[in-house]
């Protein structure tokens, strides 16, 4: 049996060695390291909320007085400078949208020179479609597959390894 390798010293461990451990010690490193993410990830949200805390008033100042009401402000803290980013998230009503394509088609102008038109075809509903229509689509389909993932469970009412 491998003795057990300790958490932290997993990135530099080589992967062939860490995949021979039995199931248990690969188990209960990943409750391990979920257990240190969860934790990281609190700490960064509670510095991130102080933060934000500190310079939310500052900031909503220097943008008012640059009348930027988004985009990157800077601001001096001591020898620090600040940086703060209030992105833009437009919106977009589709079926407005639509309508609005239409009207520039009616004008005779390209709606392509001022939108950008996106077709998407849920997977759920390819599978769901009769065959002799999903033929007609299958030249604009590619399958690409994304990265495998595993998830290894302590199995209930077992008791452990």
């Amino acid at each position: 049996m491998n003795s057990p390798i300790p958490l932290d010293t997993l990135p530099e461990s080589p992967q062939e060695q860490i995949a021979t451990l039995p199931v248990d010690q690969l188990v209960t490193l990943l409750e391990q390291a979920e257990t240190h993410l969860n934790r990281a990830k609190a700490i960064k949200a509670s510095l991130d909320d102080a933060i934000a805390h500190r310079y939310n008033d500052r900031a909503a100042l220097v943008r008012n007085q640059n009348n930027k009401p988004t985009g990157i402000v800077r601001f001096d803290d001591g020898p620090f400078i600040v940086i703060t980013d209030l992105p833009k998230k437009p919106e977009w009503d589709q079926e407005k949208l639509a309508e609005l394509v239409g009207k520039i088609e009616e004008s005779g102008e390209d709606p392509a020179d001022y939108v950008e038109v996106a077709y998407r075809v849920p997977e759920s509903r390819y599978t769901a479609w009769p065959t002799s229509i999903r033929k007609f689509f299958e030249a604009a389909r590619t399958l690409k597959v994304g990265k495998p993932t595993f998830k290894l469970e302590r199995p209930a009412g077992r008791g452990g390894f």
